[in-house]
């Protein structure tokens, strides 16, 4: 157990939205199951892949990926997330790159990554109390210029639990960011 207060990352930015983009593995390697494997030409994928949860939607947390709605209500800033949904952890994915269009709605998105974080996990032995492990911990970040419609381009990579990377994906999606 430590006695170390746990930093949150996010205090060395403004107050941010969050957003967890979730991919849904099985079904992705199900459809294309014969991805890329370079990163600089990733498989382009369909809708239906990947939901994203946010705080930022008060009717419904979750929607999936054919345009997403943000509305700024913690600042302006934005702070991306992604993971699977995999039973088991088989499998990650890691958001290499973000792009955004040029209609002046979204900044240019900027890789985050806090390193050896303090994180609390059950201990086996005794799950009641807290134990801790070091981890990195990384986002995208942009800020919201104005009102309106962004078309973004989120790479991502598959990976297996040995860390090996089992394609490379492409996913295109218009954000409608709202006042």
């Amino acid at each position: 157990m430590t006695s170390e207060p746990i930093a949150s990352p996010s205090m060395s930015i403004a107050p941010a939205n969050n957003v967890l983009l979730i991919v849904d593995v099985e079904s992705l390697l199900s459809r294309y199951p014969q991805p890329s494997l370079e990163p600089k030409n990733p498989t382009g994928i369909e809708e239906g892949f990947i939901f994203s949860i946010s705080g930022t939607n008060l009717t419904q947390s979750t929607i999936n990926d054919s345009p997403m709605t943000l509305a700024a209500n913690n600042g302006k800033n934005f702070q991306i997330r992604g993971r699977t949904v995999s039973l088991l952890a088989e499998h990650s994915v890691v958001f290499y790159e973000m792009s955004v269009g040029d209609a002046g709605v979204l900044s240019p998105p900027e890789l985050v990554v806090h390193a050896n974080l303090t994180v609390p996990a059950p201990d086996p032995e005794n799950p009641t109390q807290p134990g801790s492990h070091t981890a990195d911990d990384h986002y995208w970040h942009c800020t919201q210029l104005a009102a309106g419609v962004a078309a973004c381009e989120l790479k991502f990579m598959l990976i297996n639990k040995s860390c090996e990377a089992l394609g490379y994906f492409s996913w295109t999606v218009d954000v409608k960011l709202a006042e």
